[in-house]
């Protein structure tokens, strides 16, 4: 009886072994091996389960997306198209009605999808396009995407607010009265951005932006590096948990900055003569035009631009 189970055993671990070798070898050949959930039960996906399609449009001016996994992307061009790539088990309806392109998937009101990877490549995901001739001016645009990256190009509006859960946000050549970014996890990356009211709200990401001018700025982030390069604000509120600050440009107004951990770089435009500061560290230096001071540095002038920094831990370095 032992002899006939040592026998089983070896004949089902030899099996094992090559179930497993035939498996590495199917992938490596190109095999597919990816799973998904859809309304009918589980598939598996291939190439084709994928769809492209391209949508005419009439004009709009404003855009409301309400989407669960997609990357979503406005591109300036010479005509109003849509054009849409996603499994054939994903559903996006679209329609312009008042004036408004409304974007919504299947999947935002329905249980979440789970995907399963078993290749070397990964799972295309649900593309967006949304084209718009150049110089279009919007007056509101709002994006809710859960999962998946927000990329928008030369878009021109009253009013501009993003809400992502998990990805990354492109901003370039953009121009609004007022922008509003909340982005739970992944960067954000802009240059060119001009606005009146700048909200952004991060949880876990670095946020990048160059050639920035906003007449308010509040950025609030937990995790992760903030930069901003050739900035000019009239008002600043920055608050940061865990993460280096450093901005290039000019501060005008009053101008807030909290970091808890992580050092503070200021490179500014600013006369020395021409900003008040008031400078607080707890724990690290604090260096102004190369000149160290412990726990407090202040500048009073008769000007109205003032600037207040108060650090936990890490260096401050303010240059004029």
């Amino acid at each position: 009886m032992k002899s006939s189970r040592k026998i089983i055993t070896i004949i089902a671990s030899c099996m094992i072994v090559i179930g497993i070798l035939l498996a590495v070898i199917g992938l490596s050949a190109g095999a597919r091996f990816s799973i998904t959930n859809t309304l009918d039960g589980f598939k598996v996906l291939g190439p084709e389960d994928r769809k492209i399609e391209e949508f005419p449009l009439s004009a709009f001016t404003n855009i409301k997306g309400d989407l669960t996994d997609a990357d979503i992307e406005i591109i300036p061009s010479n005509e109003y198209k849509l054009k849409i790539e996603r499994q054939k088990s994903t559903k996006i309806t679209h329609e312009v009605e008042n004036d408004t392109l409304v974007l919504e998937d299947n999947d935002s009101k329905s249980s979440p999808k789970l995907f399963l990877n078993l290749t070397f490549s990964s799972i295309p995901e649900t593309v967006i396009k949304i084209y718009v001739p150049k110089e279009t001016k919007f007056s509101d645009v709002s994006l809710v995407n859960k999962f998946g990256d927000t990329r928008l190009d030369g878009v021109i509006t009253d009013k501009l607010k993003i809400d992502s859960n998990d990805g990354d946000i492109v901003l370039n050549d953009v121009q609004a009265n007022e922008l509003n970014i909340e982005n739970g996890f992944g960067d954000i990356t802009s240059s060119k951005v001009t606005t009146k009211v700048l909200n952004i709200d991060m949880n876990d990401g670095d946020a990048i932006f160059d050639t920035i001018n906003a007449a308010s700025t509040v950025l609030n982030n937990k995790f992760g590096d903030i930069t901003f390069r050739n900035f000019t604000s009239e008002g600043l509120t920055m608050k940061s948990n865990d993460g280096d600050i450093e901005i290039q440009g000019m501060l005008l107004g009053n101008s807030t900055i909290h970091s808890s951990f992580g050092d503070v770089n200021l490179k500014l435009l600013n006369k020395k003569s021409d900003l008040s500061y008031n400078i607080r560290n707890k724990f690290g230096d604090i260096t102004v035009n190369d000149n160290q001071f412990e726990t407090k540095a202040t500048n009073t002038t008769n000007s109205q631009n003032k600037l207040d920094i108060t650090s936990n831990d890490g260096d401050v370095d303010v240059t004029f």
